[in-house]
């Protein structure tokens, strides 16, 4: 069996697999961005498949691993993939219409978040409506940016890329997320 997905985050995922085990090949175009982790989804759970390299002008990494192994963490038969930018280059360019911040520089509404902000290290920033908003990059594999705020946040794509969104007011307060905006945008 040969299948091919499109990897959520950009990229394709190639899976050949035969009774016993499965070549998994991830790819996609260097953009000098970062370092990129791929991931194989399954029906219940995903399995890492690791770093991508740079390999003839793309990056790629090739795994083979036994439908055992991908079967016990949740991932086989596949589903699709992801790829997630694990590490950003620190020369990285804000997306239009932001810019990074170090949440300590920020006035927030009591010191615990800004604590949990800080922890969080640099972040998205964007003026609006007299407050600020702060968009954290977003994966299931990480931990939950702000998570004393999780009921307050907004997922949202920026660049194509999965954020959480929290917008404050002038002095630093949470607001409630306006779940009217158009879906999918922070």
């Amino acid at each position: 069996m040969e299948r091919r997905y499109t990897l959520e985050g950009g990229g394709s995922l190639t899976v050949q697999a035969d009774e016993l085990r499965a070549v998994l090949t991830a790819e996609r175009a260097s953009d000098s961005r970062g370092l990129y982790k791929a991931y194989l989804r399954g029906p219940t759970g995903r399995a890492l498949l690791g770093t991508l390299a740079p390999e003839n002008g793309q990056l790629r990494i090739r795994r083979t691993l036994t439908l055992d192994a991908l079967e016990r963490q949740g991932a086989w038969p596949p589903v699709g993939g992801e790829l997630e930018l694990a590490f950003a280059f620190g020369r990285e360019k804000a997306p239009s219409g932001w810019s990074w911040t170090e949440p300590e520089k920020l006035t927030f509404g009591e010191e615990a978040l800004r604590a949990m902000a800080v922890r969080q290290g640099r972040a998205l920033f964007q003026t609006v409506d007299g407050g600020f908003r702060l968009a954290f990059p977003f994966s299931c594999a990480r931990p939950f940016p702000l998570p004393g705020l999780f009921c307050l946040a907004r997922l949202g794509m920026i660049e194509g890329e999965r954020h959480i969104c929290f917008q404050f007011d002038r002095k630093g307060w949470p607001i409630l997320p306006d779940r009217g905006r158009g879906s999918g945008v922070c």
